[in-house]
C-alpha cells in the first residue's frame, strides 16, 4: 500500500485582504508550486520526495497532508451538544473570546470527541478562512480515494505521557532568519512559535528554558515518513481519539473530481512508462473504501425489501378486488333456480360442519349452472362423470391401488373416502398433493373429502 505525505507551504503574512486579493497574491508568490511531498511505497518504506503543485504529484492509495501548526490554532472548549448543522452556527459565538479579529475572518471546526473525555469538552481548531479555501482548492488535484488533513503536531509525542519512544515531543523548521518550533500538548492539541535563529550552521538548536529538557527533531522526510505510518497505525481502530478526525470539509468530495478523473490517465501513463505499479489488491482490501458502499447498500436493501413489501400489499389488493368483481358477475347471471340451489347448498354445508367464502359458494353455484346448460345442450363437461373418474384415478395412483374405500358422485362432484389406515397424512397434505396433479380436494370429515370440477374455480 502506497503513502503520499504532502506538507502545506507556509501562509504567507501578507494576503491580509480580500479573499480574492488573497489568492491573487499568493499565486504571485508560487505558493502553489511550494507543496513538499514523500511517497512511501511497500513494506521495505522506498522514499520518492519532490516540491510542486498538487496536481504534479503521483497516485497513491492514501494521502497524509500535513497542516503547519502554525497556521491553524487548536483550542479546548465546552461545546454544546448540537447536530453538525446548528453546531456550525454555535461555534463562531463560541471563540470569540479566544480571538482578536472577528470570527467570520477564520474557519472555524470541532474536532471529534476524544474517548474518555466528557462529551462537551471539545477540541475546535481555526484556520484563516481565506487561506483554508485556497488550500482546499489546491488538494483536490490529489489524486487519490483518500486524502486526510490533519495538523503536523500530531506526529509528535505527548509530553509527560508515560510512552517510551524514541518520537520526539518538539519539531523545528528554519525558515529564512526564523526558526518554527512545533510542540504537541495533547491527544488533539499542539502549539507552534516564531524563534529568531541567528546560526544556521549549528545542528543544534537552543530550546527556551523550560523545554530544555525535551528532545527535539528537524521536520525531514526520514523522520515524518516514519512518523506519519506511526501516526496512521495507531488510530486505524475506530477506538483511538484521532481514527476520523480529518480537517477537510465535507464538501471536499464532492468537489475533488479534477483528481479523481485524472486517475485513469496517470495509471496509464505508469503502465506505458513501465514504472513501480500501483498496489490496487491492496486498495480493495482496504475496508475504508468499503465503507460508503456498504453505506450506500443498506439503503439498497432497505429499498428492495420496501418495495416488495408495497407490490405484497398491492397483489394482495388487487387479488381481492378481483374475487369480489368475480362474486358480483356470477351473482347477476344467477338464475332463481341456481339461487335457490346456492342457499340450499349454504344450508347443507353448514349442517356438516363445512365452512366456506361467499364468494366461493356463489362461483361455485354458478358453475353448476353452466354446467347443467351445457349438458342440456348435449356437450361435454368437466363435472360429468367420466373426466371426475380420471381425475380421481390420477389421485388414487398418487396413494395407493387400495386406498379407496367409498365414492358418492352427485352429478357435479364426487365425494369418496379413505380406507382407515391406507393414508398415514394429514388432510392438508392429502389437499396440496392434489393441487399439484391440478385438482380441487376439500376435506370433509376423518378420511372423507371431495373433488371438486374445474381444478376447483374461485377455490
Amino acid at each position: 500500500m502506497s503513502l503520499l505525505i504532502v506538507r502545506c507551504p507556509l501562509k504567507p503574512f501578507s494576503g491580509s485582504g480580500s479573499p480574492g486579493d488573497s489568492a491573487r497574491e499568493w499565486s504571485e508568490l508560487n505558493c502553489a508550486e511550494r507543496f513538499e511531498w514523500c511517497l512511501v511505497e511497500g513494506d521495505d518504506g522506498t522514499l520518492e520526495t519532490g516540491i510542486g503543485t498538487t496536481e504534479s504529484m503521483p497516485y497513491a492509495d492514501e494521502v497524509l497532508v500535513l497542516l503547519p501548526t502554525i497556521d491553524v490554532r487548536l483550542i479546548e472548549a465546552k461545546v454544546p451538544l448540537a447536530n453538525a448543522k446548528k453546531l456550525q452556527q454555535i461555534l463562531p459565538n463560541l471563540i470569540e473570546e479566544y480571538v482578536l479579529t472577528g470570527a467570520q475572518l477564520l474557519a472555524v471546526q470541532a474536532l471529534p470527541p476524544m474517548p474518555g473525555k466528557p462529551a462537551l469538552q471539545r477540541v475546535i481548531a481555526l484556520i484563516d478562512r481565506a487561506w483554508f479555501a485556497w488550500l482546499t482548492k489546491q488538494l483536490e488535484s490529489l489524486i487519490s480515494q483518500r486524502v486526510r488533513l490533519i495538523p503536523e503536531c500530531l506526529l509528535l509525542t505527548i509530553p509527560d505521557s508515560g510512552n517510551v519512544s524514541d518520537v520526539p515531543s518538539i519539531a523545528y523548521q528554519r525558515v529564512e532568519q526564523a526558526l518554527i518550533l512545533t510542540r504537541r500538548t495533547g491527544l488533539q492539541l499542539g502549539v507552534a512559535w516564531l524563534e529568531r535563529a541567528d546560526d544556521h550552521d549549528s545542528g543544534n538548536i537552543n530550546l527556551p528554558k523550560v523545554l530544555q529538557d525535551l528532545s527535539a527533531v528537524e521536520f525531514s522526510w526520514g523522520w515524518l515518513a516514519s512518523s506519519a505510518k506511526q501516526f496512521l497505525k495507531d488510530n486505524a481502530s475506530s477506538k483511538s481519539a484521532n481514527y476520523s478526525l480529518n480537517l477537510l470539509p465535507k464538501t471536499y468530495r464532492r468537489e475533488a473530481g479534477k483528481g479523481l478523473s485524472n486517475l485513469s490517465n496517470y495509471l496509464k501513463r505508469k503502465r506505458v512508462d513501465g514504472s513501480k505499479s500501483v498496489s490496487a489488491s491492496a486498495t480493495w482490501i482496504d475496508p475504508t473504501i468499503w465503507r460508503q458502499p456498504a453505506q450506500w447498500s443498506k439503503y439498497l436493501i432497505a429499498s428492495i425489501v420496501a418495495g416488495y413489501l408495497l407490490h405484497l400489499g398491492w397483489l394482495v389488493v388487487d387479488n381481492w378486488r378481483w374475487g369480489n368483481q368475480i362474486e358480483v358477475l356470477a351473482a347477476q347471471s344467477l338464475t332463481p333456480s341456481s339461487i335457490a340451489m346456492l342457499n340450499q347448498d349454504k344450508t347443507q354445508d353448514k349442517a356438516m360442519g363445512i365452512s366456506g367464502s361467499s364468494s366461493n359458494a356463489v362461483i361455485t353455484a354458478f358453475t353448476k349452472q353452466v354446467t347443467q346448460d351445457q349438458r342440456r345442450q348435449g356437450l361435454v363437461s368437466d363435472a360429468d362423470f367420466a373426466p371426475m373418474a380420471a381425475k380421481l384415478q390420477q389421485l388414487k395412483v398418487a396413494f395407493g391401488p387400495e386406498v379407496l374405500q367409498k365414492l358418492d358422485y352427485d352429478g357435479y362432484a364426487i365425494d369418496f373416502e379413505f380406507r382407515p389406515g391406507s393414508v398415514n397424512q394429514n388432510s392438508a397434505a392429502v389437499m396440496q398433493k392434489a393441487r399439484s396433479l391440478g385438482l380441487m380436494v376439500k376435506a370433509l370429515g376423518a378420511n372423507r373429502y371431495r373433488l371438486e370440477p374445474y381444478s376447483g374455480l374461485g377455490q
